[in-house]
């Protein structure tokens, strides 16, 4: 079991939003980004969040971590009111919730060094001596799947796939209990994404970690979620499990949500040609 599953919050959910709203001014008028929004997130599992853009997806999570105030409505993580706490707790409960953005190399600073990006968070909660810290670093490297000298590199020398490893292993170094997934795969190429993907759900295993996995991507979000909240100008207009929603969607805008995911012709009802392969280009 893993250190983020040993301590059970009593059966109650790790996340718990009670009727969240958040309004923003638009053109002297103002508008709800998110609104009377209320989801929950057990540990060790994900929620999806889908919606097109503008749908109040990112607002909602700035909103959980209290990057944004919510005007309306309670956030409970890990049983505690998170819209009460002052400056200084939110600040140390904060190290239990992490995010993970979609330009790995916008969200990673270019004058640090691997090793100075992953050692930051560390670096501002005073976690460890700097031997302990070169350490952590060092074994959350192999733990994304890097070589221990790319602590001495800087982000700018990988590959986008590179990149947000850096940035997963960044977002593990104070062993949060729930990531944020923000569109954390849209900006990579298809092969890469099933890569970091894959990493996540292996992540997910190894660590007890909870995941709310916001994409505008429903056959990604179904890959990878145990329940989906569906957004439209910012309310949850469909909430279920993951075999629910796919199998019944109850509203249009769902429905078309999935319709618009690739299908992929079953092998029985359609036969296909062998394609031939550039051997040559295979072997590149």
């Amino acid at each position: 079991m893993s250190p983020n599953q040993s301590t059970p919050n009593s059966g109650q959910p790790l996340l718990k939003v009670e009727g969240v709203s958040k309004y923003f001014m638009r053109d002297k008028s103002r508008f709800a980004a998110v609104e009377d929004v209320s989801v929950t997130l057990n540990a060790g599992e994900t929620l999806g969040i889908v919606g097109e853009s503008g749908s109040g997806k990112s607002t909602l999570s700035r909103c959980i971590i209290r990057l944004y105030d919510p005007e309306k409505g309670r956030i409970f993580f890990d049983g505690v009111d998170f819209t009460g706490l002052s400056t200084k707790a939110l600040r140390l409960k904060r190290r239990d919730i992490q995010m993970i953005f979609q330009d790995p190399l916008a969200s990673l600073n270019p004058m640090m060094t691997v090793h100075s990006a992953i050692e930051d968070p560390m670096l501002i909660h005073n976690v460890g001596t700097a031997r302990e810290r070169t350490k952590r670093v060092h074994e959350l490297l192999e733990l994304v799947g890097l070589d221990v000298g790319a602590a001495n590199a800087f982000p700018f020398e990988f590959s986008g796939g590179q990149q947000q490893r850096i940035g997963i292993a960044r977002a593990l170094a104070l062993n949060p209990k729930l990531l944020i997934c923000d569109e954390a795969v849209s900006a990579l190429d298809v092969s890469i994404q099933a890569q970091i993907l894959r990493l996540l759900q292996d992540l997910q295993k190894q660590l007890g970690l909870a995941y709310l996995f916001i994409s505008h991507n429903l056959a990604v979000v179904e890959h990878m979620s145990d329940q989906i909240a569906v957004m439209y100008h910012g309310k949850v207009v469909e909430y279920d499990t993951v075999e629910e929603i796919f199998r019944a969607p109850k509203q249009e805008y769902t429905r078309n949500l999935i319709d618009s995911v690739p299908k992929i012709p079953r092998s029985d009802t359609m036969r296909f040609k062998r394609p031939r392969l550039n051997e040559d280009a295979a072997g590149a």
